[in-house]
């Protein structure tokens, strides 16, 4: 692929992800409460979005030091919203899953905010709705085979 190609890719995606941001933005749960603050939230969201996940790539994840993570993880391991799980072969390396509790409270949210979501995507057409399905379901298995090809190098 020539230069040119690869700066207008970067650039689409730059302005896509900047649309996006600001669009939609909302549509990741807010599992904001009395006890869950937005960066325990977020650390939340993403252990629920990739089933299991050890501290260190949460970290580098959500660009915070892995210290300032390590009290986030703890807090919401009291409250028993997340499991720590030791590895089988390697016992130094520990992942976070959720809890019941935490399927249970992430479940009960995303419930409550599907409204917020249909309202959102009701202005579009049946056809408009199969497009970015379409859409991103291409653009979901072109970046999961970039990652996987770029692991190997």
């Amino acid at each position: 692929m020539s230069k040119e190609k690869y700066e207008s890719l970067i650039l689409l995606m730059l302005n896509f992800n900047t649309i996006f941001t600001s669009e939609f933005i909302n549509f990741s749960p807010d599992l904001t409460n009395d006890a869950i603050t937005p960066q325990l939230s977020k650390i939340l969201n993403i252990v629920h979005m990739e089933g299991r996940i050890t501290p260190s790539k949460l970290s580098k994840m959500m660009k915070i030091p892995i210290s300032n993570m390590s009290r986030g993880i703890n807090c919401l391991y009291s409250m028993d919203y997340i499991v720590k799980k030791q590895d089988q072969q390697d016992k130094r390396i520990i992942y976070l899953t959720l809890s019941q509790k935490g399927i249970e409270y992430i479940t009960k949210v995303i419930y409550a905010s599907q409204n917020d979501f249909w309202k959102r995507l009701s202005v579009l057409s049946d056809i408009e709705i199969e497009e970015l399905i379409s859409s991103f379901t291409k653009i979901q298995t072109t970046f999961i085979k970039m990652r996987e090809l770029n692991k190997h190098k």
